[in-house]
């Protein structure tokens, strides 16, 4: 099936220090949402300046944060899922994808495409700065298909910040366990003002991802064609284009980040975690 590309309401509320909104309607099944980002003389947005006005996106679905993230890890993102294809950042486009747009096939990737059926609300916001520059409108723009149906197995992208004030092994254990109906994709780790050494991760006590450097962690997703970003420690576990090797919450009691700072503390940063949720549980 094709799909459509469709405008949207525009983003309304522009203005410094705003919480700006844009009503999409409930309708259809969406693949994607595009921000375009214009000056006041219908010039598009550099990075740069889209970065210095946007500092956070939100999208909220029947009153429920799915995404909570910064433009600039969309934008991160577009590349580390993209630039091995030879896509990359475009001046004033900001792209939310909700189905995996790295995925092989159509057909896997509408399998996460988000329905409307019984959805009321669908929401998105743009957190703006205060010394808001250049952005005098957005527009936007839904990739869908015209089928109604349910929400269904979808992603969310949450944001969990840290602190840690010097170098050496910080244990994270606030990255939630979830439920049988949650599954990880990937751990996004800023570094903040930090420095890299290694990263483990641990699950019922068992490392699943052992003392792992960064560069031998650039390597392993270069190989699943993945571009490494600067300024972050990417841990994938929906590796091969393959979403069976998502990593399953079910039955997990303990599951735990280890990150060892080499010669400069984070200070204040983020991680960043793409969530499955809405995984069919079998009856007991």
């Amino acid at each position: 099936m094709y799909t459509q590309i469709i405008k949207q309401p525009s983003v309304r509320g522009i203005a410094a220090s705003a919480l700006a909104t844009a009503d999409v309607p409930a309708k259809g099944t969406h693949f994607a949402a595009f921000l375009r980002c214009l000056t006041s003389a219908g010039v598009e947005l550099t990075r740069a300046q889209m970065l210095a006005d946007i500092s956070d996106i939100y999208v909220d679905l029947n009153g429920q944060r799915i995404y909570d993230v910064s433009a600039k890890l969309l934008l991160d993102l577009q590349k580390y899922y993209g630039d091995a294809d030879g896509a990359g950042n475009v001046d004033g486009i900001i792209p939310i994808y909700f189905a995996r747009p790295h995925l092989s096939t159509f057909a896997e990737r509408s399998l996460y495409a988000i329905g409307m059926n019984k959805v009321d609300s669908f929401v998105i916001t743009l957190k703006l700065a205060s010394s808001l520059a250049q952005l005098a409108y957005a527009e936007v723009y839904s990739e869908i298909t015209p089928d109604e149906r349910a929400v269904g197995q979808h992603y969310q992208i949450k944001r969990y910040p840290q602190s840690f004030s010097s170098t050496g092994l910080q244990e994270v254990t606030s990255i939630p366990k979830q439920d049988a109906t949650v599954a990880y994709g990937a751990l996004h780790i800023e570094a903040g003002s930090g420095t890299f050494d290694y990263v483990t991760i641990k699950l019922g006590g068992q490392s699943i991802h052992d003392t792992i450097c960064p560069n031998l962690n650039k390597v392993m997703l270069q190989r699943e064609l993945r571009t490494p970003q600067s300024g972050y420690y990417h841990v994938d576990f929906a590796r091969n284009r393959d979403m069976g090797s998502i990593l399953p919450m079910a039955g997990v009691k303990d599951f735990r980040t280890q990150i060892n700072w080499k010669t400069a503390a984070p200070g204040n940063f983020n991680i960043f975690a793409e969530e499955l949720h809405g995984l069919k549980v079998a009856n007991a």
